[in-house]
C-alpha cells in the first residue's frame, strides 16, 4: 500500500475518534478484565502495556491459531521457523529467538496456557478453540513472570466448565479443500463438579504442489504447507467446598503439516551444487514445485511433519479469608515433533540442503501464589520451580557431495540409512544408483539439555493516604537461581561438522519492578515504570563449538504509559513510550551462509538502546459500530558489536523482526434484521520492511513491507430447531497480496498465503 493511503487510514482513524460528539450517545465500551497482574484487574487499571482480546474479538477476527495474532497485535511479530509450519519465533518491541526450534537456546517472549509457562513454541499452532481471552503484554515482565520474558508474554486464558448443559458446534469450509469442525459439551454440575469437553479437527491442502516428471515411487513428497490438526480437551471443575476451587485440564493435539516453501530467487546464469546451469529464478509467488535448473515442475522429497503436544494443568485456589487466598499451579507439558524440510534447490550453487529434526521435550513447573490486599496494599507473592528435559535429533543432507581426506562421496538410500562409495560418479551403492535429486548424508548429531530453574518473588502496590488517593506506588522483586546442562554427540562420521561438547552454567539473577502510577481523574491515568528481566543462556545447538557456552541477555526498559477513557467511556487511548537497554544481546551468526547455511553461532556482543510507542485506540462511533486502532513504532542503536571472526559489525548489525513501523485497524458493525442480527467485521494490518536475517556475508536479508485484509459477515441469533445459530462467510487476504515473507541467504524466499475464504455455520443449544 503507498504511503499516503497509510497516512490516509491513520487519519481517518483519529478522525473517527475525535469526532465522536456527533455519534449515539448511548454508546459506550465493555470493560476489559485481565489477569495479567495474578489477580482479576480492569485493564484500565494496571500499569502495563497490554492488549487483551476477548471471546467476541476472537471469533469475529477468526484467530484460528497462535500465528493469527501476529498481524493483528503491531508489536508482536510471529514468523514461522523455517524448518517447521509448527513452530513460531516470538518477537516484541524487537527482541525475540530467530533460531525457536533449537531446544538449548530460550526464547525471550514467556507463554503461558492456564498460567502454565511452555518454553518451546512447537506446537503453537494447534487449534485455539474457545478461548476466554488471550493478553499481550509488552515489556519486561521479569517480576511476576520470570526468566525468558524479557520482551513480554502472552496469556491463553481457556473458557472454564460452566456447569450447566451446553452444547456448541461449528462446521466451516473454504478453498484449499479446507474445512474445521470444533465441538463444546458443557456437562451440568454434580457433586460440586463440572466437566467441559472439547474437539477439534481441521484439514487443508498444501497449496504448493509438490509434483513434477521426477518423482520417485515409495518416496514421500508432501505438498508445501499442508495442514491437519486434530485437537481434544477435557476441563474439570470442582467446587463442593466453600472457599475452595480446583481447576484440572488436559490438551492433547496431533498436527500433520508441510513446512514451507522455499524458492530461488536468486541470478541466473550460475551453477547449481552439481554443476548443472541455473536458468531460472522465481520472484513471485508458485503455486507448484520448480526447479532453477530449467525453471520445469520437479518434485522434492519430503516427509510430513508431525508434531504431538500435551499437557496437564492442575490449579487449585483456597480463600484464607476475605482478603487473602493461596493459588497452586502445577503444569506438565510433553512436546513430540519430527519436521521435515527440503529447501528445494533455493541455495543456488550451495546446493539443496534437507533437515530433519526430532525433539522430544517434557517440562515440569510448579507455582505456589499468595495474593492478598490490605486497606491500602494489594501484593502477591510466590515461589516457582522449573525442570526442562529434552534431547533433539537433527540429520542433514544436500543434493551434492560431500568429499573428506580420503576422497570419499557420502550418499544416502531412499530410507536414509547413510552408504559410502569411492568418488566415481555414476556408481551405485547397495544396487540404488545416484542421481542428482537425491540428498547426500552430510550427518546427524543430536543434543540433550537439562534445565532446573528456582525462583521467589514479590510485587506489591501500596496507595498512601495523599493526594486524594490518586497515587499508588508499586515495587517487586525476583531472585532466581538458573541452572543448565547440554550435550552434543554425533553419528562420528568424519566430515560431521557438529563435534561433540557439552557445556553448562548455573547463574543467578534478581529482577525488580518499580511504578508510580497517578489518576489524574477517573478516567485519565499516568504511570511511569522501570522494569528489568533476563533472558537464560545456552548453547549453539547448531555451532563448530558447542562447548562455547553463551550468557544471559539483560533488558532494562524505562516506560512512560496513560490510560484513558474518553466521551462517557466511548472512546479508550491507551499508549506507551519506552527506552530499553539490553546488554549482552544474544546474537546468531552464520560463519559462511553459501557453502554451510545450516551453521549457525550463537555468542553475546554489544548492547543495544532500543526506542519506541505503542497506541491502542477503540471508539464506539455509535452503539452498533466499533472502531479499533493499534500501532507501534521502534528504532534503536547497536553498540560494540564484535563477531566470533574478530571483525566489528556495529554498523551492519540489526535487530531481525523488528519493522520501524506497524498498525493494524479493525472495524464491527452491527444491525438487527427480522431473523437475528448481521455483524460485520473488517481489519487491515500493515508492517514497514523488517530484517529477517542479519549478520550474513550476504548482507543484510529484507523482507519488505506489506499489509493484509480480512473480513467477515455473520448473522447471528438465528432461533430455529431449539438453537441458536449463526451464519457466516470469511475471508483472509482478502486482496490476494503475494509478497515475500521470509528470506534466508541472498536467494532463499517464501511468499505470503494467497487469498483463502470459506463458511462456517455455529450452533448454540
Amino acid at each position: 500500500m503507498p504511503a499516503l493511503s497509510h497516512r490516509k487510514t491513520l487519519s481517518l482513524a483519529v478522525l473517527m475518534a475525535s469526532g465522536l460528539a456527533a455519534g449515539n450517545a448511548a454508546a459506550q465500551l465493555e470493560e476489559v478484565v485481565v489477569t495479567a497482574q495474578k489477580r482479576s484487574q480492569s485493564l484500565q487499571d494496571i500499569p502495563i502495556s497490554i492488549t487483551a482480546y476477548d471471546a467476541q474479538d476472537i471469533e469475529a477476527m477468526r484467530l484460528i491459531d497462535a500465528q493469527d495474532l501476529g498481524m493483528v497485535s503491531p508489536s508482536l511479530q510471529m514468523p514461522a521457523y523455517p524448518t517447521s509450519s509448527n513452530n513460531l519465533a516470538l518477537f516484541i518491541r524487537g527482541i525475540g529467538n530467530a533460531d525457536s526450534v533449537v531446544i538449548t537456546k530460550d526464547p525471550t517472549v514467556g507463554v503461558y496456557y492456564d498460567g502454565v509457562y511452555a518454553a518451546r513454541s512447537s506446537g503453537m499452532l494447534s487449534d485455539l478453540s474457545e478461548l476466554e481471552r488471550v493478553e499481550v503484554l509488552r515489556g519486561p515482565q521479569g517480576t511476576l513472570y520470570g526468566r525468558n520474558s524479557t520482551a513480554g508474554a502472552i496469556n491463553f486464558i481457556n473458557a472454564k466448565p460452566t456447569g450447566e448443559l451446553g452444547f456448541k458446534q461449528t462446521l466451516g469450509a473454504g478453498n484449499l479443500d479446507s474445512w474445521r469442525s470444533t465441538t463444546h459439551l458443557n456437562l451440568p454440575r454434580v457433586a460440586g463438579f463440572s466437566a467441559k469437553l472439547t474437539g477439534a479437527f481441521s484439514d487443508r491442502d498444501g497449496w504448493v504442489d509438490n509434483s513434477g516428471p521426477n518423482k520417485t515411487p515409495g518416496l514421500e513428497y508432501t505438498d508445501y504447507y499442508k495442514k491437519e490438526n486434530e485437537g481434544y480437551r477435557v476441563a474439570l471443575r470442582y467446587d463442593g467446598v466453600d472457599k475452595l476451587l480446583v481447576d484440572y485440564s488436559y490438551d492433547y493435539s496431533d498436527m500433520t503439516t508441510g513446512p514451507a516453501y522455499f524458492q530461488y530467487g536468486g541470478p541466473t546464469g550460475g551453477f547449481d551444487g552439481n554443476g548443472l546451469p541455473i536458468t531460472d529464478s522465481f520472484r513471485s509467488r508458485l503455486k507448484e514445485t520448480r526447479t532453477p535448473v530449467g525453471g520445469g515442475r520437479f518434485a522434492y522429497y519430503l516427509p510430513d511433519t508431525k508434531t504431538k503436544v500435551d499437557g496437564h494443568n492442575l490449579t487449585v485456589s483456597y480463600e484464607i479469608n476475605d482478603n487473602l487466598s493461596l493459588k497452586s499451579i502445577t503444569g506438565y507439558r510433553n512436546l513430540d515433533d519430527n519436521a521435515s524440510q527440503n529447501f528445494s534447490q533455493s541455495f543456488g550453487d550451495a546446493g539443496s540442503l534437507e533437515v530433519y529434526t526430532a525433539t522430544n521435550d517434557d517440562e515440569f513447573s510448579q507455582e505456589l501464589q499468595l495474593v492478598g490486599s490490605a486497606e491500602r496494599l494489594n501484593y502477591v507473592g510466590g515461589l516457582y520451580y522449573y525442570n526442562e528435559n529434552g534431547d533433539q535429533t537433527e540429520r542433514q543432507y544436500l543434493d551434492r557431495a560431500v568429499v573428506d581426506q580420503t576422497g570419499i562421496y557420502a550418499f544416502s538410500l531412499p530410507d536414509f540409512t547413510p552408504c559410502y562409495i569411492e568418488s566415481v560418479p555414476g556408481l551405485s551403492c547397495s544396487g540404488f544408483p545416484f542421481v542428482n535429486y537425491l540428498p547426500i548424508y552430510l550427518g546427524e548429531y543430536t543434543v540433550k539439555t537439562d534445565i532446573e530453574s528456582w525462583a521467589g518473588f514479590g510485587q506489591a502496590t501500596w496507595t498512601p493516604n495523599i493526594l486524594d488517593d490518586r497515587l499508588s506506588l508499586t515495587g517487586g522483586l525476583r531472585y532466581t537461581d538458573d541452572q543448565r546442562d547440554a550435550t552434543r554427540t554425533n553419528d562420528g562420521l568424519p566430515w560431521n561438522s557438529r563435534a561433540p561438547g557439552k557445556s553448562s552454567s548455573d547463574k543467578d539473577k534478581v529482577d525488580y519492578t518499580a511504578v508510580a502510577d497517578y489518576s489524574w481523574t477517573d478516567e485519565i491515568s499516568t504511570y511511569a515504570k522501570v522494569a528489568t528481566g533476563f533472558r537464560s543462556g545456552g548453547s549453539s545447538r547448531n555451532g563448530l563449538d558447542f562447548n562455547q557456552a553463551f550468557d544471559q541477555e539483560t533488558v532494562t526498559s524505562f516506560e512512560l504509559g496513560w490510560k484513558s477513557q474518553l466521551m462517557e467511556n466511548r472512546v479508550r487511548i491507551n499508549g506507551a513510550m519506552y527506552y530499553m537497554e539490553v546488554d549482552d544481546i544474544i546474537l546468531d551468526y552464520l560463519p559462511d551462509p553459501v557453502n554451510n547455511p545450516s551453521a549457525v553461532e550463537v555468542f553475546n556482543s554489544g548492547n543495544a538502546d532500543i526506542y519506541g510507542l505503542e497506541l491502542d485506540m477503540q471508539a464506539a462511533i455509535t452503539d452498533r459500530w466499533l472502531v479499533g486502532f493499534n500501532y507501534a513504532f521502534i528504532d534503536y542503536t547497536i553498540n560494540d558489536a564484535v563477531f566470533p571472526d574478530g571483525s566489528d559489525r556495529t554498523d551492519t548489525t540489526e535487530l531481525v523482526w523488528a519493522p520501524e513501523n506497524a498498525f493494524s485497524v479493525s472495524s464491527d458493525y452491527n444491525f438487527p434484521v427480522s431473523v437475528g442480527e448481521v455483524q460485520f467485521h473488517l481489519d487491515y494490518a500493515w508492517q514497514d520492511s523488517q530484517y529477517a536475517l542479519a549478520n550474513t556475508d550476504a548482507g543484510k536479508v529484507e523482507v519488505g513491507s506489506y499489509g493484509l485484509l480480512n473480513g467477515r459477515i455473520n448473522l447471528a441469533g438465528v432461533q430455529m430447531l431449539g438453537g441458536n445459530w449463526q451464519f457466516a462467510v470469511w475471508g483472509k487476504n482478502l486482496t490476494n497480496r503475494d509478497d515475500s515473507n521470509y528470506l534466508i541467504g541472498a536467494t532463499a524466499r517464501t511468499y505470503l498465503q494467497p487469498r483463502t475464504y470459506g463458511a462456517e455455520l455455529i450452533l448454540e443449544l
